[in-house]
């Protein structure tokens, strides 16, 4: 399998997956990897090329990636993604196309339209990161806190509150509540798994002596290769939608 690129817009990293598992999370980039620059035309895959894209440790049979597969969009539905300056509340629906058939092994998915600014004409403010790097990771915490360092590659820097990174995170109340727990359930993970890879540093904040937030360090990123040529996304009148998205783009205060 070639070094596939995950990339996308770093907007993204902010919408907390919630119920999502480590094979949850592979299957989501591994499409993510090959959607990307497409716009909204249909990508289809066999489950073979996906397996190989997920790096599988398990020998998961045809019926229970298809349960995989369709957990994980029935996961990206239940979610909310709010456009801050509007108020909008929009259900998270990134694929409008979204066909699994165990029986033939395949996989199609199309992006929706609303959505497709999060995955196309990707020029500042993204997020990239190897594929294979991702896949290979073995925990959820892990996996959730390499693609956010990724945002920061160029800095090697995230400063982050304890209560946010827990959000971003998935973290459950009942570790992000006790420091201890959160020490040994997600921090521990972290940097067992991040440690050797990024060259990871953790440092904990406190105020009045209690855990307060972090400060992450790790190893710059010189700028990548220019990617292959993105394929232009199709022209469409969503001009509401595009100026939504320009809109909350211009809210946040990305890398």
């Amino acid at each position: 399998m070639s070094n596939e690129i995950v990339k996308f817009s770093n907007q993204f990293n902010n919408v907390v997956l919630k119920k999502f598992d480590a094979v949850h999370l592979d299957v989501l980039m591994a499409i993510a990897s090959r959607v990307r620059e497409k716009g909204t035309a249909t990508v289809e895959f066999s489950f073979e090329e996906l397996r190989g894209l997920m790096r599988l440790r398990k020998n998961l049979t045809n019926k229970q990636l298809a349960d995989k597969i369709v957990q994980t969009n029935a996961r990206l539905l239940a979610l909310n993604y709010m456009f801050e300056d509007s108020g909008k509340i929009i259900q998270f629906a990134l694929f409008t196309k979204f066909v699994t058939d165990p029986q033939e092994a395949t996989l199609a998915v199309g992006v929706n339209e609303e959505f497709a600014f999060l995955l196309n004409d990707l020029t500042s403010q993204f997020t990239r990161f190897e594929l294979a790097e991702f896949a290979d990771l073995k925990s959820k915490y892990a996996k959730e806190f390499y693609r956010r360092a990724k945002q920061y590659r160029s800095s090697g820097i995230w400063k982050i509150s304890r209560d946010e990174f827990c959000r971003l995170l998935g973290v459950s109340d009942s570790t992000a509540k006790s420091t201890a727990n959160l020490n040994r359930v997600v921090l521990k993970t972290i940097a067992e798994e991040c440690g050797p890879l990024l060259g990871l540093k953790i440092e904990r904040q406190y105020v009045k002596r209690r855990l307060s937030g972090f400060v992450f360090t790790f190893a710059r990123e010189t700028p990548p290769v220019i990617d292959a040529r993105p394929v232009e996304a199709r022209k469409t009148d969503g001009d509401e939608q595009a100026q939504d998205a320009q809109r909350f783009r211009q809210q946040q205060p990305w890398n």
